[in-house]
């Protein structure tokens, strides 16, 4: 039976892989869900297996509803603390969605344009010194991206509005409305990407009752999704960072090259052993994952050229779209950080103790 994930239930909270009917699709889909235990320990579904989290059958116990204890049974508190879910949904069949590969592939098509539009139309008719230009003088290989990223940046606050997007910014950014332009033309008007936005839309709301706001304040709360394409080639790569201030981030694989690297989200306990510990999740074109805004995470290096098959005909170009989620006057300051409802995140269990079977 598919597990009712609006719940704030533990259950539902230590699922990796579960059936559900997500809000308005047509068709049942699987989900992969990791909670991070202090990012060291990962949940394993009692009857499911995320390639991810073999642990066996460790954390069982806490998959289950609370069991009602009688009269004379014995029990200790078990409190689950701060753990990290980062959530895995395949939007397209290929990969178990509801939407067709062209749904990707499309998208695809268009931020690869887009990115090369940028760059051979944009760049030139900016001013000379013009901040973006300065992003692309930096001697790193994620300094296009960087500069591509500022460009769609100004685009958002500017609703779409390229001759305006030009312009050296003055004065506080624009935060537009949720329904009106948000990337250039042709992605505006392309029905895969306004589709992708409802999607990352419906799915936040789940995610953050899911992280323990109430599922009314989710609901209804209003927010800004501000999304950007990013197109890496071969020796590309996008270095660790966070988005504290943001609710939550989301990215959307639109396409993964046999050489497109993998995503790595780093211990927010710290580096010092124990600690230190990584979460390698290896993308396929499809794939929207779903974390908190403080989670470290990097995307690898995609190989370079010389490590190619030599009848691999072209390039690979790892395409993605990433979503800040977050309020609509911008990043939370620091002193309201509190607030974070993935910041604390946990559960109780109560553990049944037998004292004859423990030799007590």
């Amino acid at each position: 039976a598919a597990q009712r994930l609006w719940s704030t239930g533990a259950a539902e909270l230590a699922s990796t892989m579960v059936l559900h009917r997500l809000p308005r699709a047509l068709s049942w889909a699987t989900v992969s869900l990791c909670c991070l235990l202090d990012t060291s320990s990962i949940f394993a579904a009692a009857k499911t297996k995320c390639k991810h989290c073999d642990v066996g059958d460790g954390f069982e116990e806490f998959l289950k509803e609370p069991t009602p204890m009688g009269g004379g049974d014995h029990a200790s508190d078990v409190h689950v603390l701060w753990p990290a879910h980062v959530e895995v949904v395949p939007i397209t069949n290929d990969l178990g969605g509801w939407e067709p590969a062209s749904f990707h592939e499309k998208l695809a098509q268009e931020a690869v344009r887009g990115w090369r539009a940028f760059q051979k139309k944009i760049v030139p008719k900016l001013a000379k010194g013009h901040f973006i230009r300065r992003q692309l003088e930096q001697k790193h290989a994620g300094a296009l991206n960087d500069a591509f990223f500022h460009w769609q940046k100004s685009l958002f606050e500017e609703s779409g509005d390229v001759s305006k997007s030009l312009e050296e910014q003055k004065g506080p950014a624009n935060t537009p409305h949720p329904d009106a332009n948000s990337s250039w033309p042709e992605m505006n008007g392309l029905p895969e990407y306004q589709k992708l936005r409802k999607i990352v839309d419906r799915l936040s709301r789940r995610y953050l009752a899911r992280s323990g706001m109430k599922e009314e304040q989710a609901m209804g709360l209003n927010y800004s999704i501000f999304n950007w394409a990013a197109v890496h080639g071969p020796g590309e790569f996008h270095g660790p960072h966070t988005h504290v201030g943001e609710y939550h981030v989301a990215v959307f694989y639109a396409q993964v090259g046999p050489a497109g690297g993998k995503l790595r989200f780093g211990d927010p306990r710290g580096h010092s052993p124990p600690f230190g510990r990584s979460f390698i999740h290896t993308p396929q074109s499809g794939h929207l994952v779903i974390f908190p805004s403080w989670l470290s995470h990097m995307a690898t290096v995609t190989s370079p050229s010389s490590d190619l098959p030599k009848d691999y005909e072209k390039e690979p170009l790892r395409v993605v779209f990433s979503f800040n989620i977050g309020p609509v006057t911008g990043p939370l300051p620091c002193h309201h950080w509190w607030s974070d409802p993935t910041g604390d995140m946990r559960f109780q269990r109560q553990s049944k103790i037998d004292p004859e079977l423990l030799g007590l």
